[in-house]
This record gives C-alpha cells, structure tokens and sequence, in this order.
C-alpha cells in the first residue's frame, strides 16, 4: 500500500507498507547534486554527504556510528547528478532511532573545520582511488569529454583543484541554499504504517520553512569526438557512446529494450560475439544513464591494445546490424522477460523500494507501479527498436573515450565514419 501526504511546508511523505518483512528502509531526498554546482565548487555536493556523518550537537561521528551499530542496522548516503540522499535500514521496530539519527544528521549538523579538513583528505584519496580503477574513471572521462562546461559532465567527486577550495562557508551556504531551502523528499518502505512516519516528520521537520527552490537548468549540448588519454595500465579500457534518453522520454522502454539486446547481460549480442565467440575481452557491456531531461547509452570494452581496433569494429558491426535487422521473436521475448524479472527481483529489497518510490517522485511526479512499467515492456515491438538504433547510432553522434597505454594512432582513421 502506497501512502503519500504533502505538509504545510511542502515536505513530501511517501511509504510502502510491506507487512511481512522484518525491516524498514528509509530516506531523505534531496533534489541536489554535482549538476546543481559551478564548476569552482564541483565536489561540494559529495563534500556535504560526507560531512553529515561527522558530528552533530547532539552526538560525535562515533556516537553517530556506535547508535546504528547498536540495533544491527546501516546508515549510508550517496550523491548522485541530480539528486542526494542519505539513509537508513533497521528492523521495524527499531524505526524511530533510524528517523532520530537522520533528523539529527539533516538539522544539526555541525561542519566543524577540524574535520572539514579531515574529510579533505579522505576525499582526496578517495579521487586518487577512482582514478587508479580505469573501468570507472573512464565514466567519468566520456561524460567530460561528451558533454564538456555542463554540469552533468562534472565528475560528481569533484577535482583535486575544486576539493582545496572548499571551506565551512561555502559547504554552509550551499547546504543551505540547496538542501534546506528546498523541500526534501521523505521515503520509507517496509513494515510500517504511513502514520508512524508521518508523525514524527511532522514533529521534526514540519517547523522548518523551505523556501521551494526551483531548479534551474538546461540540457546539455553533445560533443562527439575521440578522446584518447594513455596511461600505463595492462588493459585498454574503451567507451563508445551517443545521446540517451532522458528519465521521462516517451520511448525509455524501447530505449532499455534496446540496450537490453545490444549488451545488457550474459545473452546479449555484444557480451557473446566479442568474450564468447572471440575472447576478446573479459568486461563488455552496453549502458543507460538518464536524467531529467537528457541521458547517455553507451559500451564499454576492456581489452589488450592489440585487439582495440577489432573490438571497435565489431561493436560498430553490432550497432549496424541492430538498426538494419528485424529482431527475432524470440530474442525480444527473452529481452522483455529479462527486464521484467531483473524488476520484480528488485522489489524483494527494501532498499530498492525505497529508491523507486523517491526516483518515481522525482522524475515523474507519481507513483509509477510495477504494472504500467510491465505494460510499457510489452508494448514495444521489434519495428520500434530497430527503427530507435537506426536514430541512435548513427556515425556522427557517436563519441569514443581510450583509456590505456595507447595513442591517437591506435584509431584507425575514420572509423566512426564507416
């Protein structure tokens, strides 16, 4: 049962009563993130996750960390582009400690300078290990390079140059500006009732005043082009992607379809023509990131820098062959049924629930139930995917970032123009 009640302040409640679970995963959401920042204070939205855990008036970050402990649950947070949350996952019973620990975090804490420096450095480290994990930081070097003086092309843990700069007033006033000033979205599921959430919101955070920022943005503008950085790695991490759908496009379940065939799993075309038939790399998928009003699919490939250029051609082959061909009945009932069980499996965690009762208020504005998404499915037929590769790959749009111990001349040239 879905519950979701607006107060006087704007602050949105939504629950998911699940009774025969033990547990209870709730969140606070925020509608902030790296695409909210300037590029001088990229990182500052990852800064503030971090420094919620580190004190508060009422308890030091040991207190913090020796409370969750103490009933067996988690306390985490992330940040993402467009939005941050941080959160809790106890047993049922144990649901007004997670809410007190959360509310403490969110009102009170304290930016103390002394572990504002702290927390510094461990972010440091934490951009030095990203950079030392290539089949990650390539990620973050397409967007960059894809969508260049965007903010969805700001890498969300900021830069070495951007994390030096940051002081307890600027932490502060962005906190503020973004986090407090802007209603937060308070999600739970589990075994609870609606009103033992709402209550205590009501109580805490019912007296604060947002002032229902809006957020102002515009959509990135695509740069297709070849990046090749070389370093000194034992593989060649390549990505070749193009524009995506946004979270809300009309086609995002023939987009998933889509992405689903090409290289989203075991099965998929990518995965058994380059590592089953070939063996030509261990890693090899195909992926979505959307957002609010843009996204991104891509591939990724790590393999030897002698078998970069085949790797390259044979996913261009598969691109092709994809907008060209008529899908076999067979393929897009598997590609249908593994999106539909990947979802259903999702919903036997409460922290998932969780997440899509905040994503689904977000993007959508509504809950979006499990029926309508397996409605969606169905309804995409073969014509429609081929037709959407067809739009999608086509040689120009498409924007290729190396990663490895090779150079420019290790692409050969025009190969994004066959």
């Amino acid at each position: 049962m879905i519950g979701k009640t607006t107060l006087e302040n704007g602050i949105l409640v939504i629950t998911e009563e699940i009774p025969h679970v033990h547990s209870v995963s709730v969140g606070i959401w925020i509608k902030a993130g790296s695409r909210d920042e300037r590029r001088r204070e990229n990182g500052i939205s990852h800064f503030i996750e971090h420094m919620l855990f580190k004190g508060t008036e009422r308890r030091s970050a040991h207190q913090i960390a020796k409370e969750i402990d103490a009933v067996g649950g988690v306390l985490n947070a992330f940040t993402s582009k467009e939005y941050s949350s941080f959160y809790a996952k106890v047993l049922a019973k144990h649901l007004p400690i997670a809410l007190d620990l959360l509310f403490d975090l969110f009102l009170n804490s304290l930016f103390s300078a002394e572990e504002i420096e702290k927390e510094r450095q461990v972010i440091v480290q934490e951009i030095n290990m990203l950079e030392d994990t290539p089949d990650e930081y390539i990620h973050d070097l397409f967007s960059q390079s894809f969508w260049p003086r965007h903010p969805l092309g700001f890498p969300i843990l900021g830069r070495l140059e951007t994390i030096s700069r940051m002081n307890r007033t600027k932490l502060m006033d962005f906190f503020h500006q973004h986090y407090l000033d802007a209603p937060p979205i308070i999600v739970a599921a589990g075994n609870l009732k609606h009103e033992s959430l709402l209550r205590p919101v009501q109580e805490t955070l019912g007296i604060i005043k947002p002032r229902g920022k809006k957020r102002k943005t515009s959509p990135p503008f695509p740069h297709p082009h070849i990046l090749v950085k070389n370093k000194k790695l034992e593989q060649v991490h390549l990505l070749l992607g193009t524009q995506g759908p946004s979270a809300i496009h009309p086609q995002r379940y023939a987009f998933s379809l889509l992405n689903t065939i090409l290289g989203g799993g075991m099965s998929s075309r990518l995965f058994q023509e380059i590592r089953e038939k070939r063996g030509l790399a261990y890693s090899v998928y195909s992926f979505l990131s959307s957002f609010m009003d843009s996204g991104m699919l891509g591939v990724y490939v790590g393999t030897g820098d002698s078998t970069l250029s085949r790797v390259l051609q044979l996913i261009l082959r598969e691109m092709k062959k994809l907008a060209g061909d008529s899908l076999r009945p067979k393929e897009l009932r598997a590609a249908k049924e593994q999106l539909k069980g990947n979802l259903l499996l999702s919903l036997e965690s409460m922290e998932s629930r969780m997440s899509r009762l905040a994503k689904n208020e977000l993007y959508f504005n509504r809950f979006v139930s499990t029926e309508e998404i397996i409605e969606g499915i169905e309804k995409v037929r073969a014509e429609e995917i081929c037709a959407l590769a067809h739009k999608t790959f086509q040689s120009d749009s498409l924007s290729l970032t190396v990663l490895g111990p090779v150079t420019e001349k290790a692409i050969p040239n025009g190969l994004l123009a066959t």
